[in-house]
């Protein structure tokens, strides 16, 4: 299909606080998981923008990155187009990040579709992957007012540690974007494993929406911010003083996209089932040790957290294969 009107968001805005000084010690530098490199030569920003480009070429690509890691930023997307890399002057949560950047993408290309990706997953069959994001634009084609949603395979071990979407069908077909009845953050054991049942998936935060509907949905959910993040756009058209921007976010609300703008709206989206690409949040320290686990890595993963004094509980299961394991910064 066509995908000249295909603009993608990457989502490098955030602090990671949950696994930053563990990652301040395996990794060295800031900590950030985003400008981090865990495995391989590559940071898992790299590691993103990397999958992007096989589908969007950099040119229609925004990164939307936090005003205070501007060194860190400056040092790994020196190679980016400068009026592609957004700075946000505070984070102000998902949505506020989503937004910021576009408006940049309405003033450029008001008829866009619009592809948003966090920039902190990990993904060990890209291929397929993209495969499935490919297949949501497809979707999206059929269903233009909706918003198509990438939905995981649950893992075991793992099953309380994501929100999951569940789908108006009992079992979603893996081929086709189901409706969304509605969505469950973090449940506990006992109830994850009923939704699981149910054929429940989990909440990537991977999507993609046409521009228009993605202002529609914000405008019906949170006023505010709509008119907020229309003032931004009508003013970059002019330049956007950076005083203006800090000021205007001094004075909106945190407002999280998963839980204020899509909940509110679940009728409007569709999950596409996407199997299982060993994909992994890594929002937590045990997410990232059984992603290193499944790669062969622990032991060298736990001679470092031992030299830091950080302790592991786990025991690594059979390697899998993976493109970069020769060049791994870890060991």
């Amino acid at each position: 299909m066509d995908h000249s009107n295909v603009w993608a968001v990457v989502l490098a805005g955030g602090e990671g606080t949950r696994v930053r000084s563990f990652l301040q010690q395996v990794c060295g530098g800031s900590g950030l998981k985003q400008f981090s490199t865990v495995t391989g030569a590559r940071s898992m920003l790299r590691c993103t923008l990397d999958r992007i480009e096989r589908l969007i070429p950099r040119e229609r690509i925004l990164i939307v990155v936090s005003s205070h890691h501007r060194e860190e930023v400056e040092r790994q997307l020196a190679h980016w187009p400068r009026h592609n890399v957004i700075f946000q002057p505070a984070n102000r949560d998902t949505a506020p990040g989503i937004l910021l950047p576009l408006a940049h993408i309405t003033n450029r290309d008001p008829a866009a579709t619009v592809v948003v990706f966090p920039s902190d997953h990990f993904v060990l069959d890209e291929d397929r992957f993209m495969s499935a994001v490919e297949r949501a634009l497809v979707a999206l084609a059929k269903s233009p007012g909706k918003m198509i949603l990438l939905g995981m395979t649950p893992q075991a071990g793992e099953e309380t540690e994501y929100g999951y979407i569940v789908a108006a069908a009992r079992r979603p077909d893996i081929r086709e974007a189901t409706p969304v009845a509605g969505f469950v953050e973090k449940p506990p054991l006992a109830h994850a494993r009923e939704l699981i049942d149910r054929g429940a998936l989990w909440n990537t935060m991977v999507f993609a929406v046409h521009n228009a509907t993605l202002w529609d949905m914000v405008q019906r959910t949170s006023p505010l911010l709509y008119h907020a993040f229309r003032l931004i756009q009508m003013t970059l058209r002019s330049g956007c003083p950076a005083h203006f921007l800090e000021h205007l976010y001094e004075a909106i609300p945190k407002v999280n996209f998963s839980s204020d703008i899509c909940e509110p709206l679940a009728s409007r989206l569709c999950v596409l089932p996407v199997g299982d690409v060993g994909w992994s949040d890594w929002g937590t320290v045990g997410s990232i040790v059984r992603t290193m686990q499944k790669l062969g890595r622990f032991d060298a993963l736990a001679a470092r957290m031992e030299k830091n004094q950080v302790q592991p509980v786990w025991h690594a299961p059979k390697p899998i294969s993976h493109p970069d394991l020769g060049s791994a910064t870890i060991s």
